[in-house]
């Protein structure tokens, strides 16, 4: 694990996302508690933490109490990113509906493309080629219950070409 601080943060925006994985809560608790002692009381609950909804609180409070930090700001876009990537690779494996990857990505489009508009952008994040969600937001627009991966062809094909520069952002990033 590189740092038990940043995958704190990670996992508390994959959770905030929806896509966070329960079983990767004790190895953050283990890389915490090694390295600090107890890095805090409340991270012990990630050995016990069992719903989704209750490790997304947790692990956000801990992130801000811990690290002063909050998925609705620019040092959460690389995480965010990474959750979308996860997001749209169980999309396209269809372990994710249409209308929660569309939610996910009204709510990655509200966070950073509305509420930090005005919040200038580090220099320090590197930037993608083309907007980072690609035409996610319009292949979207008015989801309904109805639609499914059988009728929005588009919606998947853009999924998988997303999914895909993101990834190479992120291994260009790696190195």
């Amino acid at each position: 694990m590189t740092n038990w601080r940043e995958e704190l943060n990670r996992v508390a925006v994959e959770f905030w996302c929806g896509v966070g994985m329960l079983e990767e809560l004790p190895t953050v608790a283990d890389a915490a508690n090694a390295d600090q002692g107890e890095a805090h009381p409340d991270i012990w609950d990630f050995y016990t933490c069992t719903t989704a909804s209750e490790a997304a609180s947790l692990t956000l409070k801990l992130a801000w109490k811990l690290n002063r930090f909050t998925p609705i700001s620019w040092e959460a876009l690389p995480y965010a990113q990474g959750a979308l990537m996860r997001a749209l690779d169980d999309f396209v494996a269809r372990k994710l509906s249409v209308s929660i990857l569309c939610k996910l990505v009204e709510n990655l489009d509200t966070t950073f493309n509305i509420r930090l508009n005005r919040v200038p952008e580090p220099e320090s994040l590197s930037k993608l080629k083309e907007p980072w969600m690609g035409n996610l937001w319009n292949n979207c627009d008015w989801c309904d219950d109805s639609w499914s991966h059988e009728n929005r062809p588009a919606l998947v094909e853009e999924a998988q070409r997303v999914a895909r520069m993101l990834r190479e952002a992120l291994n260009a990033r790696a190195e």
